[in-house]
């Protein structure tokens, strides 16, 4: 990370430590003096101990570091230090008797509540590694639908896309356009084998149109003021503003423009949306009304 330990606390560290041993050696003294005397006391008595000060590196890191710097300092330390939760088949006392486990509990438990009643926008990640930003709820239950519903009628990719662009968006150091990428494939990994089958290079822009120009061969789950199954126009609306809204997706050209964190967390909610009604077959086929005879 590029952090230098300035000689300052150093020095300070060393002048500490000068004066930490002068105490002890008085304590120790002042122990010996009374053990002199012939005062009964306690096996479970002892020396008293100074308390060694702040290690210089701990103090410069918490001090002595950039407010902006910081969150990458928990982040970094989170990842040192701390391991991925034990999985649920293994005994709890199996974490009890693992030294790594024991210290991670020790660091997440005061972090997260810390984190929590300071309202940050940052919170522990599951894997209790790194620091992610805090989700909104709805959000986050949206995702689990929209991924739990492509996995269930196996769409796998589509929920490791999804997974992927969350976690781009919500890290530290967010990569909005990397997330964007994965909120495209997300949609196509579902779209193209189900309206494009035989397409050799489907994109979900040959999906719109698809979708735009055969309307009237697809139906839409929500009905219409007549009760029919209404069109699908709504949807073709969700697939255009999530492709065009692909700013950076060529380069070179007039309208490249770098895709913004508030851009890529919209298309997030898109994807899901249509990731959720596609997985759940609420756009399909049109079913043709039979004629009847007389007609």
């Amino acid at each position: 990370m590029d952090l230098v330990l300035p000689q300052s606390y150093w020095d300070k560290y060393q002048r500490e430590l000068t004066e930490r041993k002068a105490k002890q050696a008085q304590l120790d003294a002042r122990w010996e003096a009374e053990k002199a005397t012939g005062a009964e006391t306690s096996y479970l008595e002892r020396t008293p101990f100074v308390p060694l000060p702040v290690n210089p590196y701990v103090r410069f890191l918490a001090y002595g570091t950039e407010r902006e710097v910081l969150w990458d300092v928990v982040d970094y330390l989170l990842f040192v230090l701390c391991t991925e939760p034990p999985s649920p088949e293994k005994s709890p006392l199996a974490g009890w008797f693992n030294g790594t486990v024991r210290r991670t509990k020790r660091i997440i438990e005061p972090l997260s509540r810390l984190l929590l009643e300071s309202r940050s926008v940052y919170e522990v990640a599951p894997d209790q590694r790194g620091l992610v930003r805090r989700m909104e709820a709805g959000l986050s239950d949206a995702l689990t639908v929209a991924s739990n519903a492509a996995e269930a009628n196996g769409y796998v990719a589509a929920r490791q896309h999804l997974e992927r662009a969350r976690d781009k968006l919500m890290v530290v150091h967010a990569d909005p356009s990397g997330a964007y990428v994965d909120v495209i494939r997300a949609v196509e990994a579902v779209a193209c084998p189900m309206f494009l089958p035989r397409e050799q290079l489907p994109t979900l822009g040959k999906v719109r149109s698809h979708l735009r120009d055969a309307g009237t061969k697809y139906e839409y789950v929500l009905t219409d003021k007549s009760g029919t199954p209404g069109s699908t126009s709504g949807v073709v609306a969700m697939l255009t503003d999530l492709w065009e809204g692909h700013s950076d997706r060529h380069a070179g050209g007039p309208r490249e423009v770098p895709v913004s964190l508030e851009a890529a967390e919209a298309a997030l909610v898109i994807a899901t949306a249509l990731v959720t009604l596609f997985s759940r077959k609420a756009v399909r086929l049109r079913v043709s009304t039979p004629v009847q005879a007389g007609n």
